[in-house]
């Protein structure tokens, strides 16, 4: 009995070692050919799922359909159980940038001082303004990052280099390959800018960044004029040369846009000054606070890209501290600081026992009935501050859904959020008003269109890119998991954590009937005794338990232990 007891035990332990953990990753496919059969697939947000089956070669999808005729080369997956989803598109992130040298971007602060030109300008790398540097330069295939983002469905990237003021341009990329030049897709068609000085140098304030940037602006408006002349006219002298200048001129042309990361609502106030001021165009990313300033994204002339990180819920922190604090509440617990029906039923008892004991007491003191003002422990500030926290915490989860109702357009993106805090901060937004149309939406097709790439991704479409998510259940559900990414063509398998079955048991039984709990019991014939206990659960209204019995019986010298399992929905007593 022993193991066959342990058997099952011992594969539940190995189906639970690994989630989400890529397999055969490093292999290369034996043909170019993938087929999904009969998948419940969406094509888009707002369509209903489909089974189909979906044909993928050579990086694009060239089939999409029931009852197709499956290539005889392809590699066929049995997906009838399964969902596919257009992979996400990130529409701003670091992934697979590595820190530059100095990562405090302090230069050579502290070795020596930098020196200065004529204008009294330190060079343009102090000052934190490199609009010239492309994602190639610090692009790292081999970066762990891209394969944690793409175990969360992402397939596509707009990647900007990390610096301070103006770190530099941002390159669309796709999440697979080896090298630079295989994930590299369209270089240089952002220009990436913040509200970070150069730190110690100038500008080092929002003050100063805001004048060096009208500064560079109307520099380069006037390079692009005198560079016209030059080549139109005669007798011009040649252009003066200037890096950060000839970078920014297809800003100022209004070929590039500039993606402003502006996290705070001041720091989206005055980047949209700055954008008024200038004429520049201009997408608001990073964005945390966009709620305060949704009349001015009513207009539609600004996109928003909103950060997918929302601010750590310290009260459920500190209820799960408390918890894990008070440990064990004795026998009979199901788990650890959870307890059983008999720890509960003990509790309850000596609560009863409390409340008589007061009661008495409070008759033989009834005329003399006060409260020790003193034991109160009542602070009107921290219960202000914390219901104040609690409305602010709140206006972050709510953002995305109101911004949604009021119809406004906006795309998410992974900059400041952790790989492992994405589904969850998905999952709040959602359960605070985010439709889960709207949220697919602004993880592809939004993205999509803002970047231009809309023709190749973004839809599960014939002819578009082979970048596909493939679910066990549907996207933003409770306890969906990726089976597998399909990006460009290429398959990555993962592992599905399943849940114990006996955890779940426990979870079922968390309903309590009239009866739950651990019952002594006593029987008491002529020439015989029998005692030992009954134990109820509810599990989803059908009451089962446990009866455990001692016999002791003096006639016939026999004593033993027995037990018995049952299960009835119905129990007269």
């Amino acid at each position: 009995m022993r193991k066959i007891f342990l058997l099952p035990v011992f594969i539940l332990f190995l189906t639970g070692l690994a989630s989400a953990q890529p397999i055969d990753d490093d292999l290369p496919q034996i043909t170019g050919c993938l087929a999904l059969v009969n998948a419940r697939v969406v094509a888009s947000p707002g369509k209903a799922p489909v089974v189909s089956t979906v044909v993928m070669r050579d990086g694009l999808i060239t089939q999409l359909g029931p009852n197709l005729k499956i290539p005889a080369d392809a590699y066929r997956i049995a997906a009838d159980s399964l969902y596919v989803y257009p992979a996400f598109i990130d529409a701003f992130c670091s992934i697979g940038i590595n820190e530059p040298e100095n990562g405090d971007g302090q230069g050579n602060r502290g070795s020596q001082r930098p020196t200065f030109d004529a204008d009294g300008n330190p060079p343009l790398e102090e000052a934190g303004i490199t609009p010239y540097k492309s994602v190639r330069a610090t692009f790292d295939a081999k970066e762990k990052s891209i394969a944690d983002w793409r175990a969360q469905g992402f397939a596509i990237a707009h990647v900007v280099p990390k610096g301070k003021m103006l770190p530099g341009k941002g390159s669309i990329v796709v999440l697979s390959g080896k090298e630079a030049d295989q994930m590299l897709w369209k270089e240089d068609v952002s220009m990436f800018a913040q509200w970070t000085g150069a730190g110690g140098g100038y500008p080092s304030t929002v003050i100063g960044i805001m004048a060096k940037w009208r500064e560079l602006y109307h520099n380069a408006l006037q390079s692009v004029a005198h560079q016209s002349s030059y080549d139109n006219a005669t007798l011009i002298s040649r252009p003066k040369y200037n890096q950060a200048h000839e970078a920014l001129m297809p800003v100022v042309k209004k070929e590039m846009p500039v993606y402003f990361r502006a996290p705070k609502v001041k720091d989206i106030s005055r980047a949209m000054s700055l954008q008024k001021d200038l004429g520049m165009r201009m997408i608001i990313t990073d964005a945390e606070e966009a709620w305060y300033l949704k009349d001015q994204f009513k207009l539609g002339s600004i996109p928003l890209v909103l950060s997918l990180d929302l601010p750590e819920d310290k009260s459920e922190k500190k209820a799960q501290a408390e918890a894990k604090a008070k440990g064990p509440e004795g026998p009979g617990q199901d788990g650890p600081g959870q307890p059983g029906p008999k720890a509960v039923k003990d509790s309850l008892g000596a609560e009863v026992k409390a409340e008589a004991k007061a009661e008495a007491k409070e008759k033989d003191n009834d005329s003399t009935k006060t409260i020790a003002l003193d034991t109160v422990t009542f602070d009107p500030e921290k219960e202000a501050f914390e219901k104040k926290r609690a409305e602010s915490l709140k206006a972050y989860q709510e953002q995305a859904g109101v911004l949604a109702k009021d119809g406004i357009a906006f795309s998410f993106g992974t900059m400041s959020v952790k790989t492992g805090d994405f589904s969850k901060n998905i999952s709040t937004m959602i359960e605070n008003g985010l439709p889960t149309e709207t949220a697919l939406k602004a993880l592809t097709t939004q993205p999509a269109s803002l970047l231009g790439i809309e023709k190749y991704c973004g839809t599960v479409e014939v002819g578009k890119m082979a970048n596909v998510i493939v679910s066990t259940k549907p996207l933003f559900e409770k306890d969906a998991a990726i089976k597998y990414m399909v990006v460009e063509g290429n398959l990555y398998a993962y592992e599905v954590k399943e849940k114990k079955k006996v955890a779940a048991k426990k979870t079922e039984s968390t309903s309590s009937g009239p009866l739950d709990g651990i019952w002594d019991y006593v029987v008491e014939v002529p020439g015989e005794t029998q005692e030992g206990e009954l134990e109820f659960i509810t599990i989803d209204g059908e009451l089962t338990g446990t009866l455990t019995s001692e016999d002791n019986t003096t006639g016939n010298d026999r004593t033993g232990k027995h037990r018995h399992r049952w299960k009835n929905s119905h129990v007269y007593i």
